[in-house]
């Protein structure tokens, strides 16, 4: 469910924010350029960002003046006027104190408001984060007056709320339409296409450099050096510049980290805040995905009730051959099932026995097994590997059991035979994959 919104009134503005979890430690979340309270948490990584973030303390996120659902303007705003913005949330949320997280011009907010307001910052993480927007004496860095003409050309002439920007910038996205979709929308409502240009011009004109040296809150600096065309050495003199300003270097190869956060930075601020890197609630499991061959047609040539008892007894020898293998039942959606385990041999055999165990009561069953990592979310099992499980069970015939080649591999000398299934491309997952039918029983 995503949280209500609030709105707090600062100066001349209505701005609106969010408040999720509970705990003694207040974290602030303050966007880069634009954003909507509401349309970030349709997205499901930002909704587990939030989830996971929430673990280290009450989360508050607002949209700044200008964008989302705070008060538009038609003029620019000074980064004062939106570090008295994030201080009235902070009022309005009833926290005295707090960490504030932000991402490039929002994280220089989070940085002016530790000068400004030291006695209400526990520290902060800013993100991608430039001293200077642009090039100027003594900073040679910052967006060239090139780059923002053409985000801005992108903008206007390509079609604001179309993903235009993302689709030039990020081009892996173009072809994810879960994704686009997200993208357009969430411009749409966080801006008109002259407020995006505003705002782009805005970060681009900030020059915080007089406000470093009153920073007295402890600051870490994080820069994704696989981040396209972004060198290093601003992020280090910013670094330098703060008197407890310490400088993490990572490898996230987030396409779009200004937009899509990354368990990679959860691990980061975690560490920095309590000195744990938990991962989350991570696992690497085995996961099986199962699939009922020509359920429709089984259904019509049988009817209704005798289906029913056909799946009824289906159900009840899945679960009799997960007890028997050690594994765990996550979801069931009609006749399919969706399975983890310990060990990919265990998987295996489990899938083996199911499919045979289906063919004695007249059902025709098919399964896939993949090995990864996942994300646990309450009882369920999200992520990649999960994808993959199914589109390889999508593949398998009636009676077949299609594995990985990472499966293959690691139950090298447990007895299971395999024979090669060729090379497939699984929807919605990059690359050609090498699958392998299990052959023969099971020793």
């Amino acid at each position: 469910m995503i949280p209500a919104t609030s709105f707090v009134r600062s100066g001349d503005a209505d701005i609106a924010y969010k408040v999720v979890g509970e705990g003694d430690r207040d974290l602030l979340v303050a966007f880069p350029l634009l954003s909507n309270v509401e349309v970030f948490f349709e997205l499901a990584e930002n909704a587990d960002f939030v989830e996971r973030l929430a673990k280290l303390g009450r989360v508050i996120l607002y949209d700044k003046r200008g964008t989302g659902m705070s008060e538009r303007t038609t003029g620019p705003v000074e980064i004062e006027q939106h570090s008295d913005d994030l201080i009235a949330v902070l009022d309005a949320a009833g926290s005295s104190r707090a960490v504030l997280l932000g991402w490039f011009d929002g994280g220089a907010t989070c940085l002016v408001t530790a000068a400004r307001h030291p006695g209400r910052v526990e520290s902060v993480v800013a993100d991608e984060v430039l001293a200077v927007g642009r090039p100027a004496d003594g900073f040679p860095w910052g967006f060239s007056p090139r780059f923002g003409e053409a985000a801005v050309r992108a903008m206007m002439e390509l079609g604001w709320g179309k993903a235009a920007a993302v689709r030039m910038m990020v081009p892996e996205w173009a072809g994810d339409a879960r994704l686009i979709d997200w993208v357009t929308r969430y411009e749409r409502l966080s801006s008109t296409p002259s407020g995006a240009a505003r705002m782009l011009k805005d970060a681009a004109d900030l020059d915080i450099r007089a406000y470093l040296q009153e920073v007295a809150a402890p600051v870490l600096v994080i820069h994704d050096v696989d981040y396209p065309g972004v060198p290093v050495e601003p992020f280090e003199w910013i670094a330098e510049h703060l008197p407890g300003g310490r400088l993490k270097l990572v490898h996230r190869q987030v396409a779009a980290p200004l937009m899509l956060p990354s368990d990679d930075l959860l691990d980061e601020i975690e560490e920095f805040l309590v000195g744990t890197r938990s991962g989350g609630t991570r696992e690497l499991v085995a996961a099986v995905f199962t699939d009922v061959v020509g359920s429709t047609a089984g259904l019509a040539e049988s009817g209704d009730q005798r289906w029913s008892h056909l799946l009824a007894a289906h159900r009840e020898s899945v679960r009799r051959s997960l007890a028997r293998f050690g594994g765990r039942e996550v979801n069931t959606a009609g006749d399919g099932f969706l399975a983890c385990f310990a060990l990919p041999s265990s998987a295996l055999r489990f899938a083996q026995d199911a499919v045979a165990e289906a063919g004695e009561i007249g059902l025709s069953l098919r399964a896939g097994v993949h090995c990864g990592e996942v994300l646990v979310r309450d009882d369920d099992l999200v992520g990649i590997a999960v994808h993959v499980a199914a589109r390889v069970a999508a593949l398998a015939g009636s009676g077949e059991v299609f594995a990985t080649d990472t499966v293959r591999v690691l139950v090298d000398g447990s007895g299971l035979r395999f024979k090669p299934a060729g090379e497939h491309a699984l929807k919605g997952v990059p690359g050609d994959w090498s699958l392998f039918r299990l052959a023969g029983a099971a020793s």
